[in-house]
């Protein structure tokens, strides 16, 4: 008795792409995929659309300050940018916060990392998304700052002076990115929106408590504390040499090494 066994000749991708075309490379999804995927994330969820909201209400509210004091002569361009900056430099970062570390609060980190298993890309995408969203936003302010600074000047019989200056909007704009890194990298070391969000509010909250307890500290607290660093960048005057090394002595210990630690946490950590 003899046996005959059949072979079945499983089709190659290299070798029988011409002969079953349906047979094609799957790659991770474009970076670009990723960003809008992001950007949309930021403005559908429930949680993004509210701090959006509140961002937008209480910079209308912020503005309505200046406006109301400079009623008899009106309100300036800086003012009113000012104004709008406290409440966009509290809750943006908290949005950056939200996109870092929602998908394990949320649990659907499954998902998003089944569908694109290169973590670190996806971390990339959502800090892109978040930063380009604080620049839309301060983009928006502007706008809305030059409306309401025309009319409050226009009803007053006072001049109209639109002008910022390079040096200024340079400046808003370097604040505005880095308080949104600031969230991400809250968000992404503790992967957990509400510990990022306590950890964000009491850090700056106790770190001017510690620069008070030498005179060491004191004397030089612009090369540890990101608000002190940050203080000159709100003036239309250009920063020295050693005023940006503090912003970026105090960037990379505040931003950047939490960010890198938080973006190694995201890589090891299980997905459950």
């Amino acid at each position: 008795m003899t046996t005959t066994t059949d072979r079945v000749r499983v089709p190659s991708p290299s070798t029988d792409r011409a002969a079953h075309p349906a047979i094609e490379r799957v790659g991770g999804a474009s970076f670009g995929r990723l960003l809008g995927t992001e950007l949309r994330k930021l403005v559908d969820t429930r949680s993004g659309r509210w701090v959006l909201l509140a961002i937008l209400a209480l910079t209308v509210v912020a503005m309505a300050v200046p406006l109301w004091l400079g009623r008899d002569t009106g309100s300036g361009m800086l003012s009113l940018l000012v104004a709008a900056n406290i409440p966009q430099a509290i809750l943006l970062p908290v949005l950056g916060i939200l996109t870092a570390a929602n998908e394990w609060s949320q649990r659907t980190a499954l998902i998003t990392f089944t569908q694109e298993p290169r973590r670190v890309r996806v971390m990339v995408a959502k800090t892109v998304a978040v930063v380009l969203l604080g620049m839309a936003v301060l983009a928006l302010s502007i706008l809305v700052a030059g409306l309401a600074h025309v009319a409050s000047r226009a009803a007053v019989g006072g001049e109209i002076d639109l002008s910022l200056g390079w040096t200024l909007l340079g400046h808003l704009v370097v604040i505005q990115a880095l308080g949104v890194l600031t969230g991400v990298a809250f968000g992404a070391l503790f992967l957990s929106v509400p510990l990022g969000i306590v950890a964000y509010v009491l850090v700056p909250t106790l770190s001017p408590l510690v620069f008070m307890t030498t005179a060491w500290l004191r004397e030089h607290a612009a090369w540890f504390d990101l608000a002190t660093a940050q203080a000159p960048l709100l003036g239309s005057q250009a920063l020295t040499g050693e005023q940006w090394a503090q912003v970026g002595t105090t960037g990379a210990l505040w931003i950047l090494l939490p960010l890198t630690v938080g973006f190694w946490r995201v890589v090891r950590k299980e997905v459950k």
